[in-house]
């Protein structure tokens, strides 16, 4: 499955545009949220500067291929739910932003190899390397 996120943007008083991006790029479109300044252009085209950004949420009609203008029904909450796509989505966002927030977020990489930095991840495969060190 191709998980997306949604990155709704606003542009000087206009009414607010949302744009789909692929989650492995998902920590791109937060590290752009925290520095207004930055510009970027991600996989599929859209370039975007941060001051643009007004929220980053779940794509769930992009991630399962429904319409954008279809409404979510109470089934269709329970689908996403039963099928792990609400965890999922959840669980990028909240790596995506960790790995933003880096000294250095790795941004020329895909989220899955950016993650790699995330110091407890790093402090686990210290520990784990230790333990193999010590075992007799």
């Amino acid at each position: 499955m191709k998980y997306k996120i949604k990155i709704v943007a606003r542009f000087r008083g206009a009414n607010e545009t949302e744009y789909s991006i692929p989650a492995e790029e998902a920590h791109k479109a937060y590290y752009l949220f925290l520095n207004p300044d930055t510009r970027t252009i991600f996989s599929n085209g859209l370039a975007l500067k941060g001051e643009d950004i007004d929220r980053i949420v779940p794509d769930y009609h992009g991630t399962m291929g429904w319409n954008k203008t279809h409404k979510l029904s109470d089934d269709d909450w329970n689908d996403l739910k039963a099928k792990g796509i609400t965890d999922k989505l959840q669980s990028i966002c909240s790596k995506a932003e960790k790995v933003a927030r880096l000294q250095n977020p790795q941004l020329d990489k895909i989220l899955q190899e950016a993650v790699k930095a995330l110091p407890e991840l790093l402090h686990s495969k210290e520990t784990e390397q230790l333990a193999k060190k010590m075992s007799i």
